[in-house]
């Protein structure tokens, strides 16, 4: 191989000044956390009811990690005289980054506040893209101190942003369907009532109007946890954007 193959092969690949190790390492058991949060939200979606409070613990020492990891991220900023990346730029992408596990928590609080007997499919089906957008992140934080080419992993979590929104947005719909369809049933059934109407016949629909305002309740309470699902599938894409102006202005 000529030197000018060898120089050829090695185009893009960056060799990592010593200095840079410690902030590369700290990214990287970030983003690692981060990524386990997320499993933790797919194995609580699928958890008993008695199995669910343990699995929020697990999720909230996880945060607690996090939020440790970026204090040291900080202290090693103040340190550092020459960061790999602007200070600025890497405080805000830490911030970003922890920002996504505080939203699977707020989502797996909600959940199990709530003692719901069962998620939704759409929860089921929006835990993994998220799953999946903090390990592209993860890719991507791992490849960038050999490699700044990180476009297929932002465009990796742009899709899955997308596709977080169609199911977001068909789960409440869903819901509200359903809520909607027992108040035309009910408003029905009233209909129907003779003018004189026997308590046989009234209790009946007090029953009914019961649970159409408990099923009210419960796509209200819901939609906190589809809230947060998606701010956590967006602060990725926040992640995302932030990783990509500090790897544009430090090529």
């Amino acid at each position: 191989m000529t030197l000018i193959d060898y120089l050829k092969k090695i185009k893009g690949v960056r060799l990592l000044p010593p200095r840079d190790k410690e902030f590369y390492v700290l990214f990287n058991e970030l983003t690692s956390t981060i990524v386990e949060s997320s499993e933790l939200l797919i194995l609580l979606f699928e958890s008993f009811i008695a199995d669910r409070a343990e699995v929020e613990v697990r999720i909230s020492n996880a945060l607690t990690r996090c939020n440790r990891i970026a204090e040291s991220i900080e202290a090693l900023l103040q340190r550092a005289q020459q960061p790999p990346f602007d200070r600025a730029e890497i405080s805000q992408f830490i911030e970003e980054l922890v920002r996504i596990i505080k939203y699977i928590g707020h989502a797996a609080n909600r959940y199990v506040v709530y003692d719901f007997p069962s998620s939704d499919k759409e929860m089921r089906e929006l835990a993994p893209i998220i799953n999946e957008a903090c390990r592209e992140i993860a890719k991507a934080v791992e490849s960038l101190a050999r490699n700044r080419n990180l476009d297929p992993f932002f465009r990796a979590v742009d899709q899955l942003e997308t596709r977080a929104d169609v199911i977001y947005h068909e789960g409440l719909r869903r819901r509200f369907q359903e809520i909607r369809q027992d108040r035309e049933e009910l408003e029905e059934r009233i209909k129907a009532l003779p003018t004189s109407p026997s308590p046989e016949q009234i209790v009946p629909l007090i029953v009914g109007n019961a649970e159409y305002t408990r099923h009210t309740a419960v796509f209200f309470i819901l939609r906190q946890v589809y809230a947060e699902l998606e701010r956590a599938i967006d602060a990725c894409s926040d992640v995302t954007a932030t990783l990509k102006r500090m790897v544009a202005r430090n090529v």
